[in-house]
This record gives structure tokens, C-alpha cells and sequence, in this order.
């Protein structure tokens, strides 16, 4: 038995050697993706709940609104999120907010070049007269 199994020795070892990094490459890159996703899904999250203060108070300020969705966020970097608004009329007097936002987060993954996934959307606001 052992003369048969001589020549072969050490070729499991070197097929795990071969094949370990690009499964943990492709391991690491699915939980890195997923967690791009979370985050971004938490961004959005966190400003469409953050908006029902414009809502309640049509003065509330962008700089209010972002000190609020900074307390919300669960996982993202404040420092991350680029936010802004604009109040607008829509045709037939309707005032809105316009909140706009773009969230960038970079994936790392060994063996990749960097990806950079921008999130970015915009919602309306109806404000209520006052």
C-alpha cells in the first residue's frame, strides 16, 4: 500500500494550497458585497425616517436633518454620506423637500482590484403649509 500511495503524497496539500486563496477570496468577496448592500440599505433606512421631521416641522433645518440620521445610523460613517436639500414647488403649488443623498463605500477583497459602490437616490417630502 504505501509504494502506490508514495508518489502521490503531498498532492492534497497542493491542490489546498492552489485552490484555498481563490475560495477565500471568493468567500470574503461575498460577505464584503452583502455588506456593502446592508450598509447602503441602512443609509437609505435611516434618512426616509429621518424625513418625517420635515414632515412634523417644515423648518426643520438640512443640518438638523443630518445631525438626526447620524443618530439613526446603525452601521454607516455619518462622514460617508453626502446629503442636501432643496425645497421646491411642484406644479400646482405643492411644496416638497428634495432630499438627496450618495453614499460611497469601497470593497475590499484579496486578489481584486478595489470596487467603490455608490449609493445614491433622492426622495420628495411634501412639506405641510404653515
Amino acid at each position: 500500500m504505501r509504494r502506490r500511495r508514495g508518489p502521490e503524497s503531498g498532492a492534497a496539500a497542493l491542490e489546498l494550497a492552489l485552490v484555498l486563496p481563490l475560495f477565500l477570496a471568493l468567500v470574503f468577496g461575498i460577505f464584503n458585497y452583502g455588506w456593502a448592500l446592508y450598509v447602503g440599505n441602512d443609509v437609505r433606512h435611516a434618512i426616509e425616517r429621518c424625513s418625517r421631521l420635515l414632515i412634523l416641522d417644515p423648518n426643520t433645518s438640512e443640518s438638523q436633518l443630518v445631525e438626526a440620521v447620524a443618530e439613526r445610523l446603525a452601521v454607516a460613517d455619518i462622514e460617508d454620506v453626502d446629503l442636501s436639500m432643496a425645497t421646491e414647488t411642484l406644479t400646482g403649488g405643492t411644496r416638497v423637500a428634495r432630499i438627496s443623498w450618495t453614499y460611497r463605500y469601497a470593497v475590499n477583497v484579496p486578489f481584486v482590484p478595489q470596487a467603490v459602490f455608490n449609493f445614491d437616490n433622492h426622495l420628495l417630502v411634501p412639506l405641510r403649509e404653515t
